[in-house]
């Protein structure tokens, strides 16, 4: 998967991205953007302001460091069209309990 190294979130992504990790697995979601934001993972290239993720490297380090479950979600919001880059660099309030969505952090 191929991304502009300056992606962020839309709308549109914050609210599919508040449907797969409901509440209980927000904690999973904070874990996961660590993984995906490591500048200097293996599974990252920078090239031309693009960054390529080698998604079997990639997916072999988040199994690594997170719970399966979050390797079925990560592959949903790929399936969906999230770009990981995105992911990773949009500034995101992430709220584990309550009724709100994530939202980007003012």
């Amino acid at each position: 998967m191929t991304c502009p190294a300056n992606s962020q979130l839309t709308e549109a992504d914050l609210i599919t991205l508040s449907l797969v990790f409901s509440k209980p697995l927000r904690l999973s979601l904070i874990e996961l953007r660590r993984v995906l934001s490591n500048r200097r993972a293996s599974f990252r290239t920078y090239e031309a302001g693009t960054v390529t993720f080698d998604m079997d490297a990639m997916l072999r380090e988040v199994s690594s460091k997170c719970p399966s479950k979050i390797v079925e979600k990560l592959s949903e919001l790929v399936a969906q069209g999230l770009c990981l880059q995105a992911i990773s660099a949009t500034p995101l309030s992430i709220p584990l309990t309550g009724t709100e969505r994530i939202s980007l952090r003012t």
